[in-house]
Parts: C-alpha cells; structure tokens; sequence
C-alpha cells in the first residue's frame, strides 16, 4: 500500500458525525432537495490542505493521518449547528451549510482558514499546513443541482491553489474564467458571483 493509498482512506470514525464520501452523497442530496423545495440557500465549503503532501512524506501516514483527525474535530467544533461535514478523501473535506448565503459562507471559510492556519502552524514541517478553501452556494430563484453546487466549490478551490497567489491559505468565491464554466458544464449566468 503506498503513502497515498493509506491517506485517501484515513479513518475518521474516531470523530463522530463525520461523513465519509458514500455517506455523505444521500445527505447532500436530501439537504439540496429540502433548501430547492423550500426556497432557501444552500452553501458549499470544499476545502484542502496545502503542503499537505509534503508533510505525509516527511513524517509519514500514521502522522498524517493525526493531522486528518485533528482537523475533521475542528471544523466540527467550528462548524454552525445546522451544518454537515464529510471528508471526501486524500486531504480534502466539504461542509454543507443550509440556509447560507453566498457572503455569509464566505465570511465562515475565512474564520475557518484563519483558525486552521494557527492551529496547524504547530505542527512543523518543511512548510506550514494551511488550508485553501472553495466557496459556493445555490442561486436564488432558479432550478439546480447538487452535484454542479459541489462542483463549483471545487473548481473555485482548485483555482485558488492554482491561479491565486500565494496557492495556498486563500478563500475564494469570486469568477473563475469563462473557460473553467465550460469545462464544469456550469451555466454561468445562474451562479452567484460568476
């Protein structure tokens, strides 16, 4: 089993309420049916931890795999009541926020950057653990789905670690180039902030 294989399935059951990619699916699903029924927002964090590569190869899985924990029990101490968390694999988790706007979303993932960002400073390593952060949430008034609300979170994440400097411990939930929409299959003139 290599180093990644053994990060990609991390076992969080230590953290209980942490959803992992097969639970998390059925519930995403429901969440965005009710907030498409009712009317209200629906927001997505997709987040990822930068250097996190780095550091596994450094001081191992089993260290890593600490690192995992340590940050599934803080975004759940952080976390709003209402909200889920699922760690989707690899270094990457994703908290569903009902009834959240696009701001308010946004304003969440920049104290829960900040919050990582000091609570992981400690850790050492060849370069500091932070966290990058994709920022998306459902568009009023229009027909959606849940896969293009998550999709969409990714790709601003993704875009963040690769487009933004410095690529790493950023927020972003702002437009991404009229290619990238292409790419995701996402109608852009029904998504907040495109």
């Amino acid at each position: 089993m290599t180093v990644a294989h053994a990060i990609a399935h991390a076992d969080l059951r230590a953290v209980p309420g942490v959803l992992d990619r097969q639970a998390m699916q059925p519930t995403f699903e429901s969440i965005a049916q009710a907030a498409r029924a009712s009317g209200r927002s629906l927001a997505v964090l997709t987040l990822d931890i930068d250097h996190f590569k780095d550091y596994q190869d450094e001081h191992g899985p089993a260290q890593a795999e600490q690192v995992l924990t340590q940050l599934a029990m803080l975004l759940q101490q952080l976390q709003p009541s209402s909200a889920s968390l699922a760690y989707l694999g690899a270094d990457e988790f994703m908290l569903i926020l009902p009834d959240t706007g696009l701001a308010a979303a946004a304003e969440l993932a920049e104290r829960l950057r900040d919050r990582i960002a000091t609570a992981l400073a400690q850790l050492g390593g060849l370069r500091p653990l932070t966290a990058t952060i994709g920022v998306a949430a459902s568009p009023p008034n229009q027909d959606w789905q849940a896969t293009t609300l998550l999709t969409l979170a990714d790709a601003r994440m993704t875009f963040a670690k690769r487009r933004l400097l410095p690529h790493h411990n950023l927020v972003w939930a702002g437009t991404l180039p009229s290619d990238w929409y292409l790419r995701l299959d996402v109608p852009a003139g029904i998504w907040p902030s495109l």
